[in-house]
């Protein structure tokens, strides 16, 4: 028998099936232990005991020999499950790892765009400063100038250049 054939001869074999999420498991089981505590409790001898005792026993290893062969069944299925799952799991903490220290990083920058933030405002104002000050520079310039120009007239210069020993 070929490995596809074991392979298809497994596939006939229905799988175990998962309940729905989000959907309660029906209450055999509580319903069954309930039962069982019930009739330990209404059991008046020991014996009648004993024989409740061999029933879950009983119970018990076949639901026991029925996993056990249900995974030795689909035990290649398991293991590339359980494969799958661990390379999975591994890739989702490393995920979380690099969303961790892209986080760390935009945290980072982001406090660095704060502090040229303020930088470049501070350098703004100060350009501002500058501006109003060369504007002031101008204008006390160009008044300077023109003062100068009108003091270089010829009657001003006269005036200016009297001799203070003549005018007594």
């Amino acid at each position: 028998m070929s490995a596809i054939d074991k392979k298809k001869s497994k596939m006939n074999i229905t799988p175990p099936i998962k309940p729905p999420r989000g959907i309660k498991p029906t209450k055999e089981t509580s319903g069954l232990l309930i039962s069982v505590i019930r009739a330990l409790s209404a059991s008046e001898t020991n014996e009648q005991r004993e024989i409740e005792k061999a029933k879950l026993e009983k119970e018990y290893k076949r639901s026991d020999q029925r996993l056990e062969e249900l995974v030795s069944l689909h035990d290649q299925d398991l293991m590339e499950v359980m494969k799958i799952f661990s390379a999975l799991s591994e890739k989702v903490t490393s995920s979380r790892e690099k969303i961790h220290a892209v986080k760390e990083n935009l945290n980072a920058c982001k406090q660095l765009l704060r502090c040229k933030r303020e930088e470049l405002l501070n350098l703004w104002l100060e350009g501002i400063e500058h501006k109003q000050v060369l504007h002031l520079l101008k204008d006390v310039s160009s008044d300077s100038c023109g003062r100068m120009i009108s003091l270089t007239e010829p009657e001003l210069i006269s005036n200016t250049l009297h001799d203070p020993l003549t005018d007594q």
